[in-house]
């Protein structure tokens, strides 16, 4: 039996203007989803900026009739399509079913408003994946460096704003008054510093993905001069941020790069031993030689240690938990297939936390949301594909170097999966594509220029 192919029409060049939108779409992707340019439009400006990315994408591609097969995509990304896209229609087939049953004013709310909105975004981030990895199957060096170059300058612009801001803080440096979460909170004792970094973004558990994606992107794109500037930077916006998650990320990335350094032969162990006494020695002499103003700095962090494992007077860790009980409080079959794609907005209409108000329209972890929206069997199937993608990359990361960067950059993605929930916003899928691109170009044994003189036993490189 033939294969399905999905007709396309493409030049016998790809437009260069194709490249330049994917980069300016990442670009623009770190700051279209904060709260200040979602709401300067009737339409949110990241859907704005998907749909616009869309058309022009589909321009570049409607020009000369061809084919591709479906199986010649990328299989990371298309893995992780149709974990998302078939367990949602599954989940609407059940959503139909509770609408029949419940008797509930708030489900038909969410059937109403939070549901379409959902499959909207689903539908457009969908269709720009499809589209990225249309070009990518052409032209994988060229969609790969665009996505790259274009998302790195995004979160470069965080970084700067996050110093605009410290200065703003500290020294009355005039900036533009964005309403973000920059107050310290939850904390009884004196701090040192009064306030948190949270550049352009909502909050700093928003802006700590961003500065992490650039770490890691940067590796491939800056000069050692110039990537130590930027990590320096990063760094320290990263650190007066005072994210809890934020810390506990950059960590468990740092140690995941450690050891990937150790496996290639990169470093030494003796260098990363002694490496690692030294950060050691250095922050417990510092401890000692100033304990109040260590204390002091990193209160906003150490004073909320003591509620930060409270499930009934914690919000985010009592909506992380109990969507588990929620699961199976109507009927089994929604329990298996899920509440309908973006389902949360019935428990926030609907559920209470055990302190104050109504709990949010999201846990702030993909996995948690999805259990509940797509039920077990959609949970599970996300979750596995997750995790077989990660697999894959690690079975690979001794070969080609851009499967190593892959591996860290997917490691991250799932790290920030379990404290932001942003499976339909551009991050997610720029990230999704960057992996399946830089997978692709190893694959192909492929380098961008500056890497080839580093790789001489890799022969193929793509023309710029």
């Amino acid at each position: 039996m033939q294969s399905y192919r999905i007709p396309y029409v493409i030049s016998a060049h790809v437009p260069a203007f194709a490249f330049a939108v994917a980069g300016v779409y990442a670009a623009l992707a770190p700051v279209a989803v904060s709260h200040v340019f979602q709401h300067v439009l009737f339409v949110p400006s990241s859907v704005l900026l998907t749909g616009l990315a869309i058309f022009l994408l589909g321009l570049a591609w409607f020009s000369r009739s061809e084919g591709v097969y479906v199986r010649q995509l990328q299989p990371i990304a298309i893995s992780m399509l149709a974990a998302v896209v078939i367990p949602a229609l599954l989940a609407m087939i059940a959503a139909g079913y509770a609408l029949t049953v419940f008797q509930s004013t708030e489900y038909t709310a969410y059937i109403q408003q939070a549901l379409p909105r959902r499959l909207m975004n689903l539908g457009l981030f969908a269709s720009f994946t499809i589209l990225i990895l249309l070009f990518l199957k052409q032209a994988p060096l060229r969609m790969t460096r665009s996505l790259l170059i274009g998302y790195l300058t995004g979160a470069s612009l965080l970084v700067i704003g996050g110093i605009w801001q410290f200065l703003h803080f500290s020294i009355g440096y005039p900036m533009p008054g964005f309403e973000t979460r920059a107050f310290v909170h939850s904390v009884s004792q004196d701090v040192l510093i009064n306030f948190r970094l949270t550049s352009f973004t909502d909050e700093p558990s928003f802006l700590v993905p961003f500065l992490i994606d650039g770490l890691i992107i940067g590796v491939l794109l800056f000069t050692r001069k110039s990537y130590a500037l930027y990590s320096i930077s990063a760094v320290l916006v990263l650190l007066l941020s005072f994210s809890v998650s934020g810390y506990a990320n950059l960590a468990l990335v740092g140690a995941a790069a450690v050891v990937l350094l150790f496996s290639r032969g990169w470093i030494s162990k003796r260098v990363g031993l002694y490496a690692a006494l030294a950060l050691l020695l250095f922050a417990v002499l510092a401890t000692l030689a100033f304990p109040q103003v260590v204390m002091g700095l990193f209160m906003p962090i150490i004073g909320r240690l003591d509620s930060l494992f409270d499930v009934m007077h914690h919000s985010r860790l009592y909506m992380l938990v109990f969507p588990f009980v929620w699961l199976f409080d109507y009927s089994f079959v929604n329990a298996l297939f899920g509440y309908g794609p973006g389902g949360y907005d019935f428990l926030a209409r609907t559920k209470f936390l055990s302190h104050q108000g109504a709990v949010s329209g999201t846990s702030n972890n993909v996995f948690v949301d999805l259990l509940f929206e797509h039920g077990m069997i959609g949970g599970m199937t996300f979750a596995i594909v997750f995790l077989a993608v990660f697999v894959y990359l690690w079975k690979k990361r001794n070969g080609h170097f851009y499967y190593s960067v892959a591996l860290v950059l997917w490691l991250h993605l799932g790290v920030t999966s379990l404290y932001r929930s942003d499976f339909v916003s551009p991050r997610f899928w720029i990230l999704v594509a960057i992996t399946a691109g830089l997978a692709e170009m190893a694959r192909r044994g492929l380098f961008f220029q500056a890497h080839q003189d580093h790789h001489t036993s890799e022969k193929k490189v793509e023309t710029l």
